[in-house]
This record gives structure tokens, C-alpha cells and sequence, in this order.
């Protein structure tokens, strides 16, 4: 039997022989400058968004334009949600 310290070694190496995410997707530089601009575009698109609501609320919201307002709101959720970190350092 072996000492204390021999005992608790592993006995199997913990590196993966798979190979880490960043290694299996494309290259950061071919992601970011694709990724980028549609963040762009989704953050002004929260920004630009709110300033349909006044005008569809204080029309009225009858059934054509209940839809419209449902579509702006979804819109500026999915800018919120696409366009957030856009202003992070990379």
C-alpha cells in the first residue's frame, strides 16, 4: 500500500480530449463581425421603438391597431433582449 499523498492523487488525467467551445465554433473575429451589426441594429431598434406608443395609445386601440401595438412591444422586447452588451468592450 502506497503513502497517504499516493492515495489521494487521481489516477486519470482531468484535461477533455474534446476540444473547448471556443476551438469548435468559428473564429471570434468572423462571429463578432457578424454578430455586431445585428446587435447594432436591435439596440437602436429598443431605443427607436417607445416612441410608437404615445401615438398608438392616445388613438386608440381598436383592433387593427391593438395589433400594431402588440407588434411594436414585441419588437422593442426582442431589441432589448438581441441588443443588450452592445456598447460592452470586447
Amino acid at each position: 500500500m502506497g503513502s497517504y499523498e499516493e492515495l489521494r492523487k487521481p489516477t486519470m488525467s482531468s484535461a477533455s480530449p474534446f476540444r473547448s467551445p471556443m476551438e469548435a465554433a468559428p473564429s471570434s473575429v468572423a462571429l463578432r463581425s457578424l454578430t455586431r451589426p445585428l446587435q447594432f441594429i436591435a439596440f437602436w431598434l429598443a431605443i427607436v421603438t417607445p416612441l410608437a406608443y404615445p401615438p398608438l395609445l392616445l388613438g386608440g386601440l381598436d383592433s387593427q391597431s391593438f395589433l400594431i401595438f402588440v407588434g411594436v412591444v414585441a419588437l422593442n422586447v426582442f431589441g432589448l433582449l438581441a441588443g443588450r452588451g452592445y456598447g460592452d468592450p470586447a
